[in-house]
Parts: structure tokens; sequence; C-alpha cells
């Protein structure tokens, strides 16, 4: 049954691993480049226009933001919008201290359940985006890739940006590592309800079909 994101609060954010909130539901994160749109993306989700602050100055905020996903009055699930990656404009030694707080998460969270990736139809997959896959892809953790901006496209274009993208993913598919690739447009509301259906799946796992028993002789 697919989840109604609609109803997603702001819960907390975290400068560091400490205080990020206990590990008591699934966490879905939202990562990518600065100025990918993962907060634009959260908002499109849940369909509140200013539940995930998206800053007009790409990697100004460097804060884990943690946000419940409410269902009959309890939280069942949280998204977790990330700093970010490739603050230019932070000192070395800031980032350094960033590079181990979201290592450190994305390696170490139990409550974890998927990341989903934004990156640029237009651009394609570069070299931060190959490294955050790598990383999860340690802990088997399931990717889930928005080539956001699908609009800019036509049809023909699409088909040929995600084909290109599912190539190049093939390399980082060891072990039955679980990445899969839509087409998205906040703009437009394109993919919809395959984000929602996947996002629901991380969090309430489908019953796995038990085998048909053969008929007693």
């Amino acid at each position: 049954m697919t989840i109604n994101f609609h109803n997603t609060h702001f819960e907390i954010s975290a400068s560091r691993m400490v205080e990020c909130p206990g590990a008591s539901v699934p966490e879905i994160v939202f990562a990518g480049r600065s100025n990918a749109g993962k907060s634009t993306a959260i908002n499109t989700l849940c369909k509140q226009r200013q539940l995930a602050y998206a800053s007009k100055m790409p990697g100004r905020t460097q804060l884990l933001n943690f946000f419940h996903v409410i269902e009959q009055a309890e939280p069942i699930a949280r998204l977790v919008d990330l700093p970010g990656y490739g603050f230019a404009q932070l000192a070395q030694t800031s980032q350094s201290v960033w590079d181990k707080e979201l290592g450190s998460y994305l390696a170490d969270r139990p409550s974890l359940v998927g990341t989903v990736l934004i990156v640029d139809c237009r651009r394609g997959l570069l070299e931060l985006d190959y490294a955050l896959i790598k990383w999860v892809g340690h802990r088997q953790l399931p990717v889930h890739i928005l080539l956001s901006k699908a609009d800019k496209f036509n049809r023909q274009e699409q088909v040929l940006a995600l084909r290109a993208t599912q190539k190049a993913l093939d390399p980082f598919r060891v072990n039955g590592h679980e990445i899969t690739v839509q087409l998205w447009s906040a703009l437009k509301k394109i993919g919809m309800i395959e984000l929602e259906t996947q996002l629901s799946n991380w969090v309430r796992p489908p019953q796995a079909t038990p085998e048909t028993e053969p008929p007693t002789p």
C-alpha cells in the first residue's frame, strides 16, 4: 500500500551525528550536489512548498534535516535532507569535518533503508554521484536515482537519458546492489507515483509471495 507522504512534519536539524534523533523508524535520505534539488524533491513529494528549506546559495545549509512521516498520529518513517556535496565555498577543514560526519551517517546509521539521489538529467552522473553510490554500496543500501528536470527534454531525449544512466550504473550493481532510476520533474510532477511507490516499498517491503505447495498425491 502506497504511503501518503503529505502528512510530513519537520522534526529536527543536526550538525553532528550525536545530535541526530534516535533510529526509531525507517529513514530515507535525499542526497546530491548542492544545487541538485533535494529540498525541492521533498517539498514536491510531500505537497508542501516550504517544508524543506531550499537555500538560494548552494552548499550554505550544512545540516542534516529530519522530517517525520505521520500516519494515524504515529511516526512511521523519516525523510532526511542531507547537505549537498561539493561545498566550494567552505574552508577545507570544515569540509573534511562534514565528509567524516556524513560518511559516518551513511555507513553506520542502522535505520537507513534507502538513498534517493537527485541527478540533473542534462548533466548525467558525475564523479561525486558515483562516489556516493560506491559508499552506500558497501552496506548494500538501495539507491533510487531521480533524473531531475526531465521536462527540459522531449520524449526521445528522456528515453536516451534513462538508457544511458542505466548502462552507466551496471558496473555498480555488484552482489545484487539495488540501483533503480526514473525520470523526475518537480515542476511538471513527472514521476510522482513511481517515487511514492518506491519509497513506500522501502518503508514497508512487500510481502514475499509464498511458493505454491505441490498438490497432495
